[in-house]
């Protein structure tokens, strides 16, 4: 029983992290679109950016801990 409810709890946190990171790839598009970008913008796009591979690392590492328990 206690399995099955950490395997639902690590299946939500897939799908919000997956949410987030199609969010910050939105993002990093609308800004991947600018001509010229300011300081300020070239920083939010860095920091998007890592953002986005910290989530998909963490989504690697959750996917791996799902299927590894099957």
């Amino acid at each position: 029983m206690q399995k099955m409810s950490r395997k639902l709890d690590q299946q939500s946190q897939v799908e919000r992290l997956e949410k987030r990171h199609w969010a910050l790839k939105q993002q990093i598009e609308e800004l991947d679109r600018l001509r010229f970008l300011t300081t300020h913008e070239e920083l939010m796009l860095h920091g998007l950016k890592k953002q986005r591979l910290a989530t998909k690392d963490e989504l690697a590492g959750l996917r791996s801990q799902l299927y590894d328990a099957e």
